[in-house]
C-alpha cells in the first residue's frame, strides 16, 4: 500500500509502520543475542547401563583445580548450575566464555544442591581438567553417572580413606552456630599441621555432621576448611579444634569419639598449628 505525502492517513500509518518495523527488528535483535550465547551441552547417562538420566544437574566452577579439591570432583559453592536434564538425558548449561571445572550429579532427594550421600549418583571425572568455553559456541561434554556406594571422602591423601570402626564424629559450625555443609574436617597424626592432612572426613551434611574414619586409636590433631590442598588465605573460613590447647583429641581403638565440634572463623594468618602446604 502506498500513500501520497500529505494524506490525512500519513501520520497514523507512519506510526503504525514504525511500530511494525520496530516489532520486526526486536526478534532479530533477540536472535542475534541468542547466537552469542555460549556454554556446554551434552547427555547424561548411567555408566552401568547407558540409560539416559532425567533431572540430573551439571555444575560449573570457576577457579584453579587446587582450590576446588578436584581430586574428588568439586566441593564448595557452585558458580553455575544447569536445569535438570531432559527425559533423554540431554542438558545445556549457559556459561560466559572462559575456563571451568564441571561435574554432574543426581541426588536421591531431588535437590540440586548439598553434599552427596550414599545412593546418590555423580560423575566428577571431567572436573579433573578444565573445559574451555569459547564465545558463541557450545562445547559438547557428556557425563556417565556412577552410584555413590560409600561416604564421599577427599581423595589424594597419603593414606587411603575407608570406613573403619574407629574415628571421630561431630559437627562443623560457623561463629553464629549455624551448620556448615559441604566441607571437611582434617586429621593429623602429629602436631605438624603445616602440611597435607593425613586423613579427611566425609563431606559434612546439611546439619554439619561429619565422620572422620581412622585406621587405629591414638592422638589426632584436628582442623577444618573448605579447601584441603592449598595454604589458607587470610579471612578464609578456617577451624582448629578448640577443646584442647594443642587442638588434639585421644581416640580409643574400636570406638567413635562423639561430640567433637569445630567452629569456622576467619583465618587470622597465623600459621602455627593450622595452615598447610603440599608435600
Amino acid at each position: 500500500m502506498f500513500l501520497k505525502t500529505g494524506s490525512s492517513l500519513t501520520g497514523p500509518v507512519c506510526l503504525l509502520s514504525a511500530i511494525i518495523i520496530c516489532a520486526s527488528i526486536v526478534p532479530c535483535t533477540v536472535a542475534a543475542k541468542a547466537q552469542k550465547k555460549s556454554g556446554i551441552k551434552g547427555r547424561i547417562v548411567m555408566k552401568s547401563t547407558g540409560e539416559p538420566v532425567r533431572k540430573a544437574y551439571v555444575y560449573g566452577y570457576v577457579g584453579k583445580v587446587e582450590t576446588r579439591a578436584a581430586q574428588l570432583g568439586i566441593v564448595g559453592i557452585t558458580d553455575w548450575v544447569s536445569h535438570g536434564s531432559a527425559e533423554d538425558g540431554t542438558y545445556k548449561l549457559d556459561l560466559p566464555p572462559g575456563e571451568y571445572y564441571v561435574a554432574a550429579r543426581k541426588r536421591v532427594n531431588g535437590l540440586n544442591y548439598g553434599p552427596l550421600f550414599k545412593g546418590d549418583w555423580y560423575d566428577h571425572k571431567p572436573a579433573r581438567k578444565p573445559v574451555v568455553v569459547k564465545k558463541g559456541k557450545y562445547l559438547t561434554c557428556d557425563f556417565e553417572l556412577i552410584n555413590l556406594e560409600e561416604p564421599m571422602f577427599f581423595q589424594g591423601l597419603t593414606a587411603a580413606a575407608k570406613v573403619t570402626d574407629t574415628g571421630i564424629r561431630g559437627k562443623l559450625l560457623d561463629e553464629e552456630g549455624n551448620h556448615v555443609p559441604g566441607t571437611f574436617v582434617m586429621g593429623y597424626v602429629d602436631d605438624d599441621m603445616q602440611r597435607t592432612p593425613d586423613f579427611a572426613s566425609t563431606l559434612t551434611d546439611d546439619e554439619g555432621n561429619y565422620t572422620l574414619y581412622l585406621p587405629k586409636g591414638g592422638r589426632y590433631w584436628l582442623a577444618a576448611r573448605f579447601y584441603v590442598m592449598k595454604m589458607p588465605q587470610k579471612d578464609e573460613p578456617f577451624a582448629r579444634y578448640g577443646g584442647s590447647p594443642d587442638h588434639s583429641v585421644l581416640v580409643e581403638e574400636g570406638q567413635f569419639l562423639k561430640g567433637i565440634d569445630l567452629v569456622l572463623k576467619p583465618y587470622d594468618g597465623d600459621s602455627s598449628g593450622g595452615s598447610m602446604q603440599m608435600n
